[in-house]
């Protein structure tokens, strides 16, 4: 996706808050025009008050100048606030958006990326924007304003000032403009690498086990060091690029300040309309004029780290759902499978042309070899994948025309590995719902026989069960998934791996 195409998905979350943005925008020119009154006054206080030994001019200008810089102070603080307050909001429905598109994608497209690289996206990618976007794109907005303005001031003074003063926006632009460009190619690497980095230290947690299992630290510490390395040297490269545009632009400040200086001692002397006044204001613009330059230059390159994140972002964004138009409700528990197939590679069918009746209130157990089918079996009835061909009917029903919730609802399964919560035993059974009681959920344990499972934990139903259920065995585990599923209103239950644990 083009920066463009990215920007306009930040634009379409930033519109929800398009009365703080908007009052922002109006205030830019403000801030502006009163960043050159200060030159301005200071001018007419040289000219009009100390040149003239009008004591009282001169005051009234400095009355003028600390109200106007006072005032650009508010206005500036203002900005700000409203600036960082829509931003702020724009970020968590942007990282919101992120969340839901990565919890609703097709269980294929899950399985393609590590997890570590979707968990950056909807949090160091995101912290990438807020950093740097925000202020990045409302500042160079600003600070162009604020250029605009001084050179207009300029030249409405003197035009030979004016052409001066353009003739030094060139080469900084053109350099501006190369480092963007190399920039925007690293931070886009930098954001990857980033990517791959979350990756191997949630592999390094999620997998310790295996790793002290199989002696694989040293493996894991290689990997994780050279992803490290990656990313330290990049950042470096692009911490030293930055370095070198502030550094160009503070020395070409400098450098036009002393030759102009020098150029201008002579220049006063043959040209009255430059008065001593104008040419003490252009000393104070070029500041003016070469700060937001600066500023825009080291904006422009960490800039480019949001728009590679947005880009990442974006990329996320772009990856499809699952086709899903279904509106319709469910009461029949009998199922039908027609001429299903499905792969996971074309070359390689998991299931060809399979067909099965499977009547309401019957039940069928479906044995076969490891890596015939089983699990994909399944995970085509609950909708985790889509048929390639075939048609699964609930009742007289295909799966795409029954509405995901009413879908839900009407069927459970037991997976094989059971994901437990860092959450109490209530909570894990009934998923926050809030239909579910507690005087159901012991009914169900009693007429099940798990009530003794129950006991045995020290605060029964209380009990925080740890993160991916470590506390407990793999029978555990599989327990409290049999209890979600029995405590459930659903009619069709299905058991993956019923008898593993």
């Amino acid at each position: 996706m083009t920066d463009w195409a990215n920007l306009k998905i930040f634009i379409g979350e930033a519109k929800k808050h398009k009365l703080r943005f908007g009052l922002a925008f109006l205030l830019m020119p403000l801030t502006a025009y009163l960043a050159v009154q200060g030159p301005a006054f200071i001018q007419g206080a040289i000219d009009l008050g100390y040149k003239a030994q009008d004591r009282e001019v001169l005051i009234n200008f400095a009355y003028l100048f600390v109200f106007v810089v006072s005032l650009e102070a508010v206005i500036s603080l203002f900005l700000n606030l409203l600036l960082q307050s829509g931003g702020i909001r724009t970020l968590s429905d942007l990282r919101k958006r992120v969340v839901e598109h990565i919890s609703f994608m097709g269980r294929g497209d899950y399985e393609k990326r590590p997890v570590g690289v979707l968990v950056s996206r909807a949090t160091s990618d995101i912290e990438s924007i807020g950093e740097t976007f925000l202020q990045g794109i409302s500042y160079l907005i600003t600070d162009s304003m604020k250029i605009i303005a001084v050179i207009w001031y300029i030249f409405t003074q003197d035009t030979t000032l004016g052409w001066l003063t353009v003739s030094i926006l060139p080469p900084v632009i053109f350099m501006v403009n190369f480092f963007r460009i190399k920039l925007r190619r690293l931070y886009d690497d930098i954001r990857s690498v980033n990517g791959r980095l979350s990756a191997s230290i949630n592999e390094s947690v999620s997998m310790l086990k295996e790793i002290r299992l199989f002696n694989l630290r040293s493996v894991q510490e290689e990997s994780f060091c050279e992803q490290s390395h990656a990313y330290r040297d990049k950042s470096v490269k692009a911490i030293s690029m930055e370095a070198f545009i502030y550094s160009f632009l503070e020395a070409l400040l400098y450098i036009t300040i002393g030759g102009s200086a020098l150029l201008f001692t002579l220049y006063i002397g043959f040209d009255k309309a430059v008065t001593l006044g104008l040419f003490v204001a252009w000393i104070s613009l070029l500041h003016q004029l070469f700060e937001p330059i600066k500023e825009m230059g080291s904006r422009f390159a960490v800039l480019q780290a949001a728009f590679a994140a947005m880009g990442k972002i974006g990329g996320t964004l772009a990856i499809p759902l699952p086709h899903d138009q279904g509106k319709e409700s469910v009461h029949s528990s009998s199922m039908v499978l027609e001429e299903l197939s499905f792969y996971y590679r074309e070359d390689e069918p998991v299931l060809k042309k399979l067909n099965l009746q499977i009547p309401a209130g019957s039940s069928l157990a479906i044995v076969g070899p490891t890596g015939s089918g089983k699990s994909t079996l399944l995970s085509l009835l609950s909708r985790l994948y889509e048929p390639v061909n075939g048609e699964i009917r609930i009742g007289d029903k295909p799966l795409p025309m029954i509405e995901r919730n009413a879908l839900k609802n009407h069927m459970v399964l037991v997976p094989q590995e059971p994901a437990i919560f860092h959450e109490t035993l209530f909570f894990n059974v009934t998923l926050g719902r809030e239909d579910i009681s507690l005087d159901m959920i012991e009914s169900m344990a009693q007429a099940s026989g798990l009530k003794k499972f129950i006991d045995s934990l020290p605060h029964a139903y209380e009990t925080v069960l740890d993160e991916g259920g470590a506390s407990l065995s793999s029978g555990q585990r599989q327990l409290v998934a049999l209890m979600r599923a029995l405590v459930s209103p659903a009619k069709i239950l299905i058991f993956d791996e019923a008898t593993a644990n």
